[in-house]
């Protein structure tokens, strides 16, 4: 576990590191809030179309190739955009970065593979802690090594993300194990039922994309999923653009800020979130959460245009919403069996874009109609939503399954 946390965190500081420099890298080529916004929904749609299929694959050969293949790709992908000279180059960048972001459902498919079911939420929490670590150093790193490289302040940091890329997957090729009960079985010449208490004579389950998401005790999981996705794409996609606008601020700044946002999510996932899951539960959770990100997107609408705002506003925000990414993946892999963890997980990561594909674009034309707090009443209307689901399904059955699972 702690060598695959490794991977993710080096993956996501080189991820992190390109965000604050986005929004000035789309001014540089004559786009706008909209265009630059328009780049993290071709992020997004990529991954929606590379991610369920990505899982799928490693149910099949292995989470370990899979997981080190697309770590290459995004290597690849920071490459291009480190040498991008317009506009374009730096859309096919991020569609390529975005297709390999299916890695996500992979290591939540190998953290399911390595936990019981008690475990299960706090493994996704670490998950979500190596997130919020990725983005502590990502940003400020990337805003630091963008402002020595001149006019070509994407260079260095392109480059740099290139390089930790390249040794997450080193990290991954010779470290990581492989879990996939499948894979096992093959290595090992052992039956389904030695390897998977869930495994039966019984018809194996269906890993269908359709039978996954359709399955009652799923189906409101995964709308959830592109709710919440929404909600964070939003929040995240339009806070530089925010901070350049409302406060003048430069990538540094940005960065910075997203630092600390960053280090907030890691001690909150770490060391709260687990004993919150185990205490009141994934739903109740959820619920508790909504309550805070509500109040930040008030005080970012209603605060005065200071630093202060920015401050305490964007960590309520985007703290409070990454409780839900490991909070719906720990109840979707407890109703799922096991040996469709992968394909189950990495659809739930595909399913995900679809709303960081809306999100981005609704935040990108509502701020750029020069109201820039209303994005964040989009964010507040979600928030209610996920109040509302999570006090339906704690008061329905909260822990439904629709298959048995290993004790």
């Amino acid at each position: 576990m702690p060598v695959i946390l490794l991977a993710i965190f080096i993956d996501l500081v080189g991820f992190g590191m390109i965000v604050p420099l986005l929004p000035f890298l789309t001014l540089t080529y004559g786009g706008d809030a909209v265009t630059g916004t328009a780049l993290i929904s071709v992020y997004a749609l990529a991954a929606f179309a590379l991610g369920p299929i990505l899982g799928r694959i490693s149910d099949k050969v292995g989470r370990k190739p899979t997981l080190a293949l697309t770590f290459l790709g995004a290597a690849l992908a920071y490459l291009l955009l480190a040498l991008s000279t317009s506009l374009w180059m730096v859309f096919v960048a991020r569609a390529i970065s975005g297709a390999m972001t299916g890695n996500i459902g992979i290591v939540m498919a190998v953290m399911a593979d390595m936990t019981d079911e008690n475990n299960r939420g706090k493994a996704m929490a670490r998950i979500g802690g190596a997130f919020g670590l990725g983005f502590a150093f990502g940003p400020g790193l990337g805003g630091y090594l963008g402002s020595l490289g001149g006019d070509s302040y994407i260079f260095l940091p392109g480059m740099a993300a290139c390089g930790l890329s390249l040794l997450a997957m080193i990290l991954t090729a010779i470290f990581v194990p492989e879990t996939n009960p499948a894979s096992l079985e093959k290595e090992n010449g052992a039956s389904p039922a030695e390897n998977n208490p869930a495994a039966t004579e019984d018809t194996p389950p269906s890993n269908n994309w359709r039978d996954i998401i359709v399955a009652p005790t799923r189906l409101s999981l995964f709308i959830m999923f592109v709710v919440t996705a929404v909600g964070q794409s939003i929040s995240f996609s339009i806070a530089p653009f925010w901070m350049e606008s409302v406060l003048e601020w430069r990538a540094l700044e940005v960065g910075f800020l997203l630092m600390g946002v960053g280090v907030l999510v890691f001690i909150f996932q770490i060391w709260i979130v687990g004993p919150l899951f185990r205490i009141f539960g994934e739903v109740r959770s959820l619920q508790m959460c909504s309550i805070f990100h509500i109040i930040g997107c008030l005080i970012i609408i209603m605060g005065p245009r200071s630093i202060t705002t920015a401050v305490i506003g964007f960590p309520l925000v985007l703290g409070a919403l990454s409780v839900s990414y490991p909070a719906l993946n720990s109840l979707l892999s407890r109703r799922t069996d096991r040996r469709i963890q992968g394909a189950a997980l990495g659809l739930s990561n595909g399913v995900s874009s679809l709303g960081r594909i809306a999100g981005p674009m609704v935040a990108g034309v509502l701020f750029a109609a020069d109201t820039p707090g209303a994005p964040f009443i989009v964010v507040i209307v979600i928030g209610a939503a996920i109040f509302g689901w999570s006090w339906y399904e704690h008061v329905r059955a909260p822990y439904q399954r629709t298959s048995p699972l290993p004790k």
